[in-house]
């Protein structure tokens, strides 16, 4: 199918889209998410596609037939108001059909529906891409969690809360003429920008920012403290409590986040580390019982799809044993 030729009103009757916005599943969020990835200036029909379902569909979850979607795109071009369209017994009126499309061309952001939640979690063990309003691809690492601004699209920022760790590719955007500013805001520091790539991680007490690509400015929560601007490959770590801070310049910093395609880029990393970084991921102890492995280094790329695979892989490429038990993890040297 090639969507890319698609019009708001022919993503509103096709049958794949529709079960993508009233009955997702991993499939199809995997699917429009890439694809808008892909396609980032086909945001707004998209979103103006998705409203007109949500507006039409019935409360059970049936997509609209064409003939509805039609008679609400002919109403919002021709600027009616008051006219009332019945649709499985629910009345849809073209005058807020209107209104809401107008107001996504104008601020381009999302309009939840009621009772939808502005926070988005992560379990251990798992990750998940959201595409947030304004086209902004966040993917979330395990036990994570992102809270989005209430009223995005009226303010003049853009603003997420994160704990944990995820990627931003944040998509650039005006009003006005004017850039409008994107903030992840952590308990260390704010990191502003306007259009780039770059991972954060609050883990450890600490924040850490990774730039990929782009230009990110840092205001740390100290008013002491002068604004920081990244450039690419470089990595910032601050800890508020122990006024630490630390910045250098990585050579490639890809492997920094190469969490995000499920897998990690081990580069001397010790056992220790790694011990750290599968509590952190998969929320179980982990315990090393003779010391002196927990100086045995890694290099290299292992899976992180699920825990059993990582573990087989550290086994295969150090001399351990790791058994499990329950939430307990035990790494022991491996006999002569």
């Amino acid at each position: 199918m090639n969507y890319l030729s698609f019009e708001p009103e022919d993503f509103a009757t096709d049958a794949f889209f529709c079960s993508w916005v009233l009955h997702p599943t991993p499939e199809t969020e995997r699917f429009w998410l890439d694809w808008l990835r892909n396609n980032p200036s086909k945001a707004r029909d998209i979103e103006l596609a998705r409203q007109m379902v949500l507006l039409a569909s019935s409360d059970e979850g049936t997509a609209p037939s064409s003939e509805t979607v039609d008679r609400i795109w002919q109403g919002i071009e021709e600027g009616k108001s008051g006219e009332v369209i019945v649709f499985r017994n629910r009345m849809i009126w073209l005058k807020a059909a209107a209104a809401v499309v107008l107001l996504l061309v104008a601020f381009g952001g999302y309009f939840y529906r009621t009772g939808q939640k502005h926070t988005y979690h992560t379990a251990f063990g798992e990750s998940r891409r959201v595409l947030l309003p304004d086209g902004t691809l966040v993917t979330l690492n395990a036990n994570s969690s992102l809270r989005v601004a209430d009223r995005w699209g009226r303010r003049t920022e853009r603003e997420v809360w994160l704990e944990g760790e995820a990627f931003f590719s944040v998509s650039k955007l005006k009003k006005g003429g004017q850039a409008v500013k994107f903030t992840v805001h952590t308990r260390d520091l704010n990191v502003e920008v306007r259009g780039t790539e770059f991972n954060v991680n609050t883990r450890q007490y600490q924040t850490q920012v990774v730039l990929s690509e782009g230009l990110v400015h840092l205001r740390l929560n100290d008013p002491s403290e002068k604004e920081i601007r990244m450039k690419p490959g470089d990595l910032v770590d601050f800890s508020r409590s122990k006024q630490r801070l630390h910045i250098r310049h990585l050579p490639d910093a890809s492997p920094m986040y190469s969490w995000k395609n499920n897998r990690w880029t081990l580069n001397d990393a010790s056992l220790a580390e790694i011990a750290v970084l599968i509590q952190e991921t998969y929320g179980v102890t982990v315990s090393i019982e003779n010391d002196s492995l927990k100086s045995q280094t890694v290099n290299g790329i292992v899976p992180t799809d699920n825990m059993d695979d990582l573990l087989s892989a550290l086994e295969s490429i150090l001399p351990i044993t790791i058994s499990q038990h329950e939430h307990r993890v035990t790494i022991r040297g491996r006999p002569n």
